[in-house]
This record gives structure tokens, C-alpha cells and sequence, in this order.
């Protein structure tokens, strides 16, 4: 397998999780803004800075744009400007799936294509103006059916371990990123002395991460602040927990590197294995007490170095074309 391909598979994976994550966390927010009395300039700013957008976007627009729904939303689900915008980590997903369509089955190239073409063209628009809510979650399904097609379509093979690497560690970053809304929101939390309008914003996490089932059916308690933190950053069986994907990702690794050169992954498999290590081995008291802002940041900052790692390891090895195995 070359490193072309591997690298298209990865990335393709990567965008189109992004793409749905960017959909759910707006979608998310819409509805806490509406429902939860938040001071205005706390409403949208802080979604711009957890998607890292915070010094683009302020180049690009006055201040006060960032306390503007709308600003915000246009410029996190249109603006070609921004490379973490819906329409951008599309049009790249499309753009990398196009590059190895013979990878690739049917059903996932029509799916992505149909998706890119509903935002490409009037649908999408006349969607999002009329329906803002039914316009992300079109895209969030669409995002997910592509992602089900590719286990449910292709060979248990490298390519499709190279989607699920990316997949996973795309997945770890976001929820650290939603995680991290609710200190940029309402500022550092307070174990056992929620607001109701700080447990309101805990449980909107939970929604954005699709987790409220699976954290009522795991934790039979009243919910507070610090078991749904937990939760969404420790809880191994949850596939979209930090420390769940992380793990799915080094399994993931390994089986790539059993395949090739098992030295190539070495940097990389040394560095999550020493981000899991960190979240087993704190409890979450410890976490909150030292910031648990610090410790999301160290957490999308490592998953950043990890995916820089697997491209000079994996995807650039010296040669543009070297050969994985």
C-alpha cells in the first residue's frame, strides 16, 4: 500500500468526522442559547475558540462578530476562508475520496458526493436559511452513514485502518474541543456547587456527544458537572469518550504496524500510550483540581502531535511514494 493512498484514506476519515462534529456542536449550542439564559458575549465566542478559529476569525471579522450567532454560524458551516468549516472539511473528505475512488466502494463515493452536492448547490442553502436545525442534521447523518458504509462495505484491510486511525484521534480532539465549551463558556467549574444553568450546559455536552443514554444507563445518580466530565473523558466503553478513542486508536496502530514495519510507528505509538496512561492514571477529582481546561488542551494538543507524527512516519517517510509494506 502506498503512502498516497494511506494518506487519503486517513484524511478522508479525519474531514468527514470533523464535518460532523462541527454540525453537532453547532446544532447543540443553537438550542442551549435558546434555552439557557447565557450572557451574551459567552452565547457564541467560545465556540470559536474551542473549533481554533479564535485568531482567523478575528482577522477576518470586527470584534464584536464573534457574540453574533449568525457570524459564527455562517463562518463555521460555509466560509471557504476557515479549514475547519463544514463546507471546507467536506469539499477536502470529497476531494481525498475522489483521489482513491478505486479504494473505495460505491455506496460510500455516492453518499459523500450526494452530501457535497446538497451543500454545493441551492439545497443545502434554502436548508440552512429555513431550517437551521434540520440543515445540520442532514449533514451529521450524512457524515455518519459514510462513516457506517466504510465498516460495513469494505475489506477488513489496511485502507480501511488507516480511515479508522484518523477517525478515532479526529474524534478524541472534538470531544476535548466540546468538552472544553463549557470552561470557555461559563469559566472554570465548581464540583458539587452547579448552577442550574451550569448543569444545563453539562448535559447539553452530554447531547452533543450523543452520550445522555449511555451516561443515565452507566451512572443512576442525579447528574453533576464532574461524573458527566468523567464520563465523557474516562469511560473506556464509550465510543466517543476521549480516553474510548484513544484506545480504539492504538489497537487500530497496531494492527497497521503488524502489517508493515512495526519501527515506523514507534514515536507514535509511544505517544498515546503515554496519553492514556495520563487519563487511567488520574481520577477526575485530581483532573478538576489541577484545571480540567489544562488537561483538554494537552489532550488536543498531543492528538495534533500524534497525527503530525503518522504523517512523517506513515504518509511522508522520506519519499513521497515510499511503500508501508
Amino acid at each position: 500500500m502506498i503512502s498516497r493512498v494511506a494518506g487519503c484514506c486517513f484524511w478522508m476519515h479525519r474531514y468527514v468526522e470533523r464535518a460532523e462534529n462541527v454540525a453537532r456542536l453547532l446544532k447543540v449550542n443553537r438550542s442551549f442559547v435558546l434555552d439557557v439564559p447565557v450572557d451574551d458575549m459567552e452565547k457564541w465566542h467560545p465556540v470559536v475558540i474551542v473549533a481554533g478559529e479564535e485568531q482567523r476569525f478575528g482577522e477576518l471579522f470586527p470584534a464584536a462578530s464573534a457574540h453574533d450567532g449568525e457570524v459564527v454560524e455562517e463562518y463555521l458551516s460555509w466560509d471557504e476562508r476557515n479549514p475547519v468549516s463544514i463546507r471546507s472539511s467536506l469539499r477536502w473528505g470529497r476531494e481525498n475520496a475522489r483521489t482513491i475512488r478505486e479504494v473505495i466502494s460505491l455506496e460510500m463515493w455516492e453518499t459523500l458526493n450526494d452530501l457535497w452536492h446538497f451543500l454545493r448547490r441551492g439545497p443545502g442553502r434554502r436548508r440552512y436559511r429555513q431550517d437551521r436545525d434540520a440543515f445540520y442534521k442532514r449533514v451529521k447523518d450524512g457524515c455518519d452513514l459514510f462513516l457506517a458504509l466504510s465498516e460495513s462495505t469494505l475489506l477488513d484491510d489496511e485502507p480501511l485502518d488507516f480511515m479508522r486511525l484518523g477517525m478515532w484521534l479526529e474524534r478524541a480532539s472534538q470531544t476535548a474541543r466540546i468538552l472544553d465549551v463549557k470552561h470557555h463558556t461559563l469559566g472554570p467549574s465548581r464540583p458539587g456547587m452547579e448552577s442550574p444553568v451550569e448543569l444545563a450546559h453539562w448535559s447539553a455536552l452530554l447531547y452533543s456527544c450523543s452520550a445522555s443514554e449511555a451516561y443515565y444507563k452507566r451512572v443512576p445518580r442525579r447528574p453533576d458537572g464532574m461524573s458527566i466530565a468523567s464520563f465523557l473523558l474516562q469511560e473506556e466503553r464509550l465510543p466517543r469518550s476521549v480516553l474510548g478513542c484513544l484506545l480504539r486508536a492504538r489497537a487500530t496502530l497496531e494492527r497497521i504496524r503488524e502489517q508493515g514495519r512495526r519501527e515506523m510507528g514507534d514515536e507514535v505509538a509511544a505517544t498515546l500510550d503515554g496519553l492514556i496512561e495520563r487519563l487511567r492514571g488520574r481520577s477526575i477529582e485530581m483532573i478538576f483540581a489541577e484545571s480540567i481546561h489544562a488537561e483538554l488542551t494537552h489532550v488536543i494538543d498531543t492528538t495534533m502531535g500524534v497525527c503530525a507524527a503518522i504523517d512523517g512516519a506513515y504518509f511522508h517517510p522520506g519519499d513521497q511514494v515510499a511503500l508501508l509494506s
